[in-house]
């Protein structure tokens, strides 16, 4: 294995922070400098220079909340092995590595974003936000019928669970490889059973 990072320090600042950093907080703002001077005023440019800082750091405060927090945790499962897409296997695993927040109501959806649903969004991702609404009890209790754990758990708790992983107080759980393993050979089997069906 190497030891040569992707990027080295400068190459980190000169390609991929740089740009983004001088172009977003500095270059956009600019005409604000010109509008400033015509209005007689000398802080436009300087407070939207802050202000775009703070949304930046608010922004991805929010993101990795709603986000990482779905994912992560000492209840979550991770896997050894890819599996097929849109396989049993592979909707397993959306509901045992993701999380959903609190829900139901239209004002804490959209407080969240709706990323609130993240294992519904992950079982189908082209549905429509209010569609994960309707489709999270029906989930949860499939899940429940079928002893799969669906979890359901306050955001707060989550950013604790998450951080805990983080620091290394906790680590997520490795799915059981007998289970993993048989369930990979069960997908390939039904794989073969349709493919023989569709070319009867």
């Amino acid at each position: 294995t190497s030891t040569i990072p992707f990027y080295s320090l400068s190459e980190f600042i000169m390609v991929v922070v740089g740009p983004y950093l001088l172009l977003h907080f500095f270059v956009l703002p600019m005409p604000l400098i010109f509008l400033q001077q015509y209005l007689g005023r000398d802080d436009m440019y300087m407070n939207a220079v802050k202000n775009l800082f703070l949304s930046e750091i608010l922004t991805n405060i929010h993101g990795f909340v709603a986000v990482v927090t779905n994912h992560a945790g000492d209840d979550m499962y991770r896997f050894r092995e890819g599996c097929r897409p849109f396989s049993g296997s592979f909707y397993l695993r959306q509901v045992l590595a993701s999380v959903d927040f609190a829900y139901g109501s239209d004002i804490v959806d959209f407080l969240h974003g709706f990323l609130n649903y993240q294992i519904e969004h992950h079982l189908w991702p082209n549905l429509s936000m209010l569609s994960y609404q309707k489709a999270a009890p029906i989930v949860r209790e499939i899940c429940d019928r079928h002893g799969v754990p669906y979890i359901k758990e306050n955001v707060f708790w989550r950013v604790k669970k998450t951080v805990d992983i983080m620091v290394g107080n906790s680590s997520m759980k490795w799915f059981p490889e007998k289970f993993e393993r048989q369930y990979l050979e069960t997908d390939k089997l039904i794989l073969a059973a349709k493919k023989v069906a569709k070319a009867e």
